[in-house]
């Protein structure tokens, strides 16, 4: 008997049924026609052609309903009406299959069920997306351009889906009771890492990409069992140095995936010496590696990391076990096939979020130029119809000072965030399938998910143990790599401490003030609010050392700090988020010791300040004395970030 099946499926999708039919079923295929050898074979044959169209017809209704399927794709056909009305006689297949999504707070049990979940939930959102966009949705949100836009490697994908996977095992691991089960769904923890226009100043807070990324996918992944939370970390107040020193402390201690997200500052804006918000990508990459190993975090490269060179750099960090993906230059060529803001169809007639999108090339009003002062991003004389509705906050809360034109408007902000989550509801899905194909070729492991968790665990454990015994990449920043590359690093940021709200802790440090101050912020921009350590003319002590470093003696330590000038008006001062020039601080106008000894040199690198003394920047732990930095100023400073490193 010969059958054969036409095969229209995601490579993942394809491997996954022929591994069922060659090494379940035992039959040969050969271009997927299905070749039964032996008539014993007649009932696993029949049992693989039942099983195979269910699933094939389940990945073709997915793909239907997402645009996904290939065959779809090449015209762009995306019409949610006729997609309703061509499934009628299939839609019992997808509710069946989703059989438990009316309860989506327990995980579902089977693949199917959870590509079920998905199906619905994707139905939905091509809704939604339909309404935001009209007909220009179907034109923007297809398979090319998602993965035009965001682009990844095979290889950074396993690393991505089996994160994805850990945490479908773990959802199945709390529903079925298992022992050592923790109590509440996992989560799968996106942060956001970047400048203020990554952060979405000058847009309300749910505006923000962060905040639309939340909002597509955490209904899906809730049907998966998981909690998906996207947190936005990003900001105009820290420098490269920071970040590099600060990783853990500013951006949570579990973290899945982290974006990179910065424009440039300066000529030498990738270098985290200079005074650059920004980090050299490369670096940015080895610091989160040394930091969260041995579960290295997934790195979405949304920022100006493009180029050959930066491009084959991080292929040999992603060959060391850190993954990776782009948002590429595509997105740009996506926004202008939207109708020209000048044009009829450009102007009023389409959805706020797409109409004057861009007025003859200038997206949101804006084109690149040579002006350092203005980011490399200035308004243009093309696009003044499309600034005037670049950014939609209410009148109460505009603030000139945030609506500039290198931060990123409302419509660049909803786009970035629903396509961000239209890629990673295709991976859910995508590690779903892998999830399946593990277990077809283990059987034994459907029915222990403990096991199949440590399987994968190790995976991970394998690729942080790679990293951290294989040599680090060359940097073009040689200055910075050789300070930086080896150097572990305990921090005490004041961010950190004030989300903790721990009043134990803070009784250590110093007192903590907010930035813009309530006072003088709408709502709508609060969660933007970024906090200091104030410090004042009497002394003050910080003991971050002494309970978070583990004591040795004769260990050399290097300390450093994150000064802020203040803005003071009639006797109310405010932080200068602008990092304070080098003739505003000295060893005279601000006194520190460690341990009791007294500085004698401040030396800035990368928007930070070292601590030396009379041997130079290496201090030498002692038993016994003094512990902690203590710190007073004739003016009011702040302090973003104590950091040592040893």
């Amino acid at each position: 008997m010969t059958a054969v099946i036409i095969c229209n499926l995601h490579p993942t999708e394809a491997a996954l049924n022929l591994h069922r039919l060659t090494h379940i079923y035992g039959v040969t295929v050969h271009r997927c026609q299905m070749m039964y050898d032996t008539p014993s074979s007649r009932k696993k044959a029949l049992r693989s052609s039942i099983h195979l169209f269910l699933m094939s017809m389940l990945a073709f209704i997915i793909g239907f309903l997402m645009s996904y399927d290939a065959a779809t794709m090449q015209d762009n056909t995306w019409d949610i009406d006729d997609v309703d009305g061509s499934i009628t006689t299939l839609d019992t297949v997808i509710n069946s299959a989703a059989a438990a999504s009316e309860d989506d707070d327990d995980a579902p049990a089977t693949t199917l069920e959870l590509l079920g979940r998905i199906a619905l939930r994707q139905r939905q959102l091509n809704n939604e997306i339909i309404r935001e966009y009209g007909v220009f949705g179907k034109d923007i949100f297809n398979k090319i351009n998602v993965e035009k836009i965001i682009q990844l490697s095979s290889l950074s994908q396993t690393k991505l889906l089996r994160k994805i996977m850990i945490k479908i095992v773990l959802s199945r691991i709390k529903n079925q009771g298992n022992e050592g089960a923790e109590g509440s769904a996992p989560v799968f923890q996106w942060v956001t890492v970047g400048d203020s226009s990554a952060a979405g100043h000058g847009n309300a807070y749910s505006q923000s990409y962060t905040s639309i990324l939340q909002t597509t996918v955490s209904g899906i992944f809730q049907s998966a069992g998981i909690e998906f939370v996207a947190s936005n970390r990003a900001g105009s107040t820290f420098s490269g140095m920071e970040v590099a020193f600060c990783t853990k402390e500013m951006f949570g201690a579990d973290v899945d995936m982290l974006s990179w997200d910065f424009l440039p500052l300066d000529t030498n804006h990738f270098d985290p010496l200079s005074n650059s918000q920004g980090m050299d990508p490369l670096l940015f990459g080895e610091r989160v590696g040394m930091t969260y190993y041995p579960q290295l975090p997934v790195l979405y490269f949304l920022g100006k990391a493009t180029g050959v060179e930066i491009q084959q750099q991080l292929g040999a960090l992603e060959n060391r076990g850190v993954g990776f993906a782009m948002m590429t230059d595509a997105l740009r060529e996506v926004v202008l096939t939207v109708p020209n803001g000048y044009d009829k169809d450009g102007g009023g007639n389409l959805p706020p979020v797409a109409s004057k999108f861009h007025c003859n090339g200038a997206i949101e009003g804006v084109e690149a130029c040579d002006d350092l002062t203005q980011m490399y991003q200035c308004y243009s004389n093309e696009g003044v119809e499309c600034k005037k509705v670049k950014y939609d906050v209410a009148k109460e809360c505009v603030d000139p000072r945030y609506e500039t034109p290198w931060n990123d408007g409302f419509k660049m902000h909803r786009l970035k965030g629903r396509l961000l989550g239209f890629h990673m509801i295709e991976m859910l899905r995508l590690a779903a399938l892998e999830l399946d194909l593990l277990e077809l070729k283990q059987p034994h492991l459907r029915d222990s998910p403990l096991e199949t968790l440590d399987i994968l665990r190790n995976e991970e454990e394998v690729e942080g143990f790679l990293f951290s015994k294989t040599t680090a990449t060359t940097s073009t920043k040689e200055s910075s790599w050789d300070l930086l590359k080896l150097k572990k690093s305990t921090c005490l940021n004041a961010m950190s401490i004030y989300v903790l709200q721990n009043s134990d802790q803070r009784d250590e440090v110093l007192p903590i003030q907010l930035h813009p101050p309530q006072s003088s912020i709408c709502e709508e921009f609060v969660p933007f609010q970024t906090a200091f350590f104030r410090t004042s003319y009497r002394e003050q002590r910080i003991r971050l050392l002494e309970p978070v470093l583990e004591f040795n003696e004769g260990r050399e330590v290097m300390y450093g700090v994150c000064l802020h000038a203040s803005i003071c008006d009639a006797g109310q001062c405010e932080v200068d988020p602008v990092p304070i020039e080098d003739t505003l601080i000295t060893v005279d106008t601000v006194q520190m010791s460690v341990h009791g000894k007294l500085i004698s040199e401040l030396t800035r690198i990368g928007g930070c300040y070292f601590l030396g003394n009379e041997e130079g920047l290496i201090w030498k732990e002692e038993a016994g004395g003094e512990s902690g930095i203590t710190i007073r100023t004739s003016n009011t400073l702040f302090v973003s970030s104590f950091f040592a490193l040893h």
